[in-house]
């Protein structure tokens, strides 16, 4: 597996972390402002999510053929 693919790989894994912790801190704030901010942050990383998976379509021809099985 190259060092791309790879470090794409922990860089996914640190976006999808980032939009769960985002979301536990937005279920529990209490004012409406701080949860605008948060909401709008949260939705910042799931587009990085976006961008690496389309990379990794683009580079790993095998997971590209996995996402192509599951969408039929």
């Amino acid at each position: 597996m190259s060092d791309d693919l790879r470090n794409l790989r922990e860089d996914l894994k640190g976006e999808l972390t980032a939009v769960n912790d985002y979301q536990d801190h937005i279920d529990l704030a209490e004012d409406d402002e701080v949860r605008e901010v948060l909401a709008h942050i949260r939705d910042e990383e799931k587009e990085h999510v976006a961008e690496l998976v389309r990379l990794l379509r683009k580079l790993d021809e095998v997971q590209e053929a996995k996402f192509r099985e599951e969408e039929g």
